[in-house]
């Protein structure tokens, strides 16, 4: 029997862990494969490929150090940095490394359906084709109530509220 894979995108310069925590929480409880990503966008011109390196190396290193953190020495995360457009590039990854499940975290806006920066993890959610979970912000209140939505394949994708709620129907 193959494993469960896990993506966690990551947005290193504002995101919180509860991903990771929920994730590692998983981990404790079954055998799963761990896909760490963080996407570098930079919107510069003209493009300055010694500044997307420099910032692809931090993120890697960034990134090992996290997986270490949250996930030992024993069960090593595979670590990703792409470049580009966030919601594009977690699509292609979720497809490129054939993943089960994409866990990522909401943006702390409750109204974030609405806010058009902050598409991110909506486009994700409705264009996977996976199942993804969406914990919410730690910073969020009165997110306590679940929301589901249907992935195109017909299964939970999406949901809003306790984790624990969301592992059940993983």
């Amino acid at each position: 029997m193959r494993s469960q894979h896990i993506l966690v995108p990551l947005d290193l310069t504002r995101g919180p862990a509860s991903a990771l925590v929920f994730v590692q929480q998983l981990a404790a409880q079954s055998p799963i494969c761990v896909t760490l990503l963080h996407v570098v966008e930079l919107n510069i011109f003209p493009p300055q490929p010694s500044i997307n390196d420099q910032l692809c190396k931090e993120s890697q290193a960034a990134l090992r150090k996290l997986a270490k953190l949250f996930f030992g020495t024993e069960q090593a995360a595979r670590i990703v940095v792409r470049t580009g457009q966030p919601s594009e590039q977690i699509l292609a990854e979720a497809t490129a490394a054939h993943v089960d499940l994409i866990v990522m975290c909401s943006p702390k806006s409750r109204s974030w359906l609405r806010l058009p920066g902050r598409r991110t993890t909506q486009r994700v959610s409705h264009l996977a084709s996976c199942p993804t979970l969406v914990l919410p912000h730690p910073g969020n209140r009165g997110a306590g109530r679940a929301l589901q939505e249907q992935s195109k394949s017909g299964e939970e994708a999406c949901f809003f509220g306790d984790p624990a709620a969301g592992a059940a129907a993983v």
